[in-house]
C-alpha cells in the first residue's frame, strides 16, 4: 500500500511548515527561520506560481539571501523581541491566522490614516480622531513635517484625495529629544476633514490584543530607501514590556514585523496602529521608533505611543474638536 503526504500548497503554509520541521519545538529558532524564508517566498510571488511546497524546497536548497542572513544572523541579541515569550506567542499565533496581514499590502481600508507633509514634500503620517484633528509623532512636528495631510490612498494622485492644511501643529510639551518618550503631536486642522475619524482604544483593549494593525505612508524596504507614497497595512505581534526593549510601559507599547522584513519605517512615523474589539478596529497607538536592540533602520520591531495615555491632552489643545 503506498501513502501520501498532504502538502501544503499555500505559500505561507508552506513557509511555516518549513520552519517547524527546521525549528523543531524550539519558538524563538521557530521565529528566525521562519523571517528568514518568508522573505524569500516573497521574492518569488511574482515568479511562475509555483505551488508553496515547490517554493519551500527551493528555498531549502538556495538557503536566505546575504541581506535576510546578515540582517537576523545565527542567533538573536538577547535583548531583542525574537526572546520575548510574550511575543513569541503571538507571533505564533498570528502566523497560523490565515485570516492576517503577513506582508505588507496597499489598501483603500482606514482612510483616516493619512500622509503629513512640509509644504514642499510628504514625510509622515498620522491618524484623523476628530474632524479636525490628527495626532502624529512629536518629532514630525519638531523636524519641520507638519504643514498639512492628505486623505487618501497614495500621495502621487492628490487629485483623488483630499489636501488640508494645518492650522496647529504643537508637540506633547514633554517630549524633549534627545529622550524618545511622549513622541505625540496634535494636527490642528483649517477646516474638518470630509472622513470620519478613528475611535481611540483604551488601555485594556491594547492589552487585551495579540497583535496591531499598522497603516502609514511609509517606505517599504529595512534600509528606508525608498517607497513613500502609498498607503500600506500589516499585523504585527505585540510583545512584551521589558524595560530592555527602550519603552515606557505606562505610555508606549512594543510590537514587530518579521514578516516579509515588513514593519514601520521611516513615513510611518506618527501612523496608526490599530487593535480590534468586539469587531471594530480602533487607535491604538502611535509609530515613534525602532526598539533599542534593533539591528536595522526597520524591520526588527517598533515602539508606538499609547494615544490613550494623552487624551485629554489632545482634546485640550486649542482649537481641537472632540469627536
Amino acid at each position: 500500500m503506498t501513502t501520501t503526504t498532504e502538502r501544503p500548497q499555500d505559500p505561507m503554509a508552506a513557509v511555516e511548515h518549513l520552519a517547524r520541521v527546521v525549528a523543531g519545538d524550539d519558538e524563538q529558532r521557530f521565529a528566525l527561520v521562519y523571517h528568514a524564508f518568508a522573505n524569500q517566498v516573497d521574492g518569488f510571488l511574482t515568479g511562475d506560481g509555483a505551488d508553496g511546497y515547490r517554493l519551500a524546497r527551493t528555498l531549502l536548497r538556495r538557503g536566505v539571501s546575504p541581506l535576510t542572513r546578515s540582517a537576523v544572523g545565527t542567533e538573536p541579541p538577547t535583548d531583542s523581541i525574537y526572546t520575548d515569550p510574550v511575543y513569541l506567542a503571538n507571533m505564533r499565533a498570528l502566523v497560523g491566522d490565515r485570516a492576517r496581514i503577513i506582508g505588507g499590502v496597499p489598501t483603500a481600508d482606514f482612510p483616516e490614516c493619512v500622509a503629513v507633509g512640509s509644504p514642499n514634500v510628504w514625510c509622515c503620517s498620522g491618524t484623523l480622531v476628530s474632524p479636525n484633528v490628527v495626532v502624529t509623532a512629536g518629532h514630525c512636528v519638531e523636524g519641520g513635517c507638519a504643514a498639512r495631510v492628505f486623505l487618501g490612498k497614495d500621495v502621487e494622485f492628490p487629485e483623488d484625495g483630499e489636501v488640508i492644511r494645518v492650522r496647529t501643529a504643537l508637540a506633547h510639551p514633554d517630549y524633549r529629544p534627545p529622550k524618545p518618550t511622549c513622541d505625540l503631536a496634535v494636527l490642528v486642522l483649517e477646516r474638518p476633514a470630509s472622513t470620519a475619524p478613528r475611535p481611540i482604544a483604551t488601555r485594556d483593549q491594547v492589552a487585551a490584543a495579540a497583535f496591531v494593525r499598522l497603516a502609514g505612508y511609509g517606505n517599504t524596504d529595512v534600509h528606508s530607501s525608498g517607497g513613500y507614497g502609498r498607503r500600506r497595512m500589516v499585523d504585527v505581534p505585540i510583545a512584551g514590556d521589558h524595560p530592555r526593549y527602550g519603552a515606557d510601559a505606562a505610555t508606549e507599547f512594543v510590537a514587530g514585523a518579521p514578516f516579509l522584513d515588513r514593519d514601520s519605517c521611516n513615513g510611518d512615523s506618527g501612523g496608526p496602529a490599530y487593535v480590534q474589539s468586539d469587531g471594530q478596529w480602533l487607535l491604538a497607538g502611535a509609530t515613534s521608533r525602532a526598539t533599542a536592540s534593533s539591528l536595522r533602520p526597520c524591520g526588527d520591531g517598533g515602539i508606538y505611543t499609547r494615544v490613550a495615555s494623552y487624551q485629554e491632552w489632545v482634546w485640550s489643545v486649542p482649537g481641537a474638536s472632540r469627536p
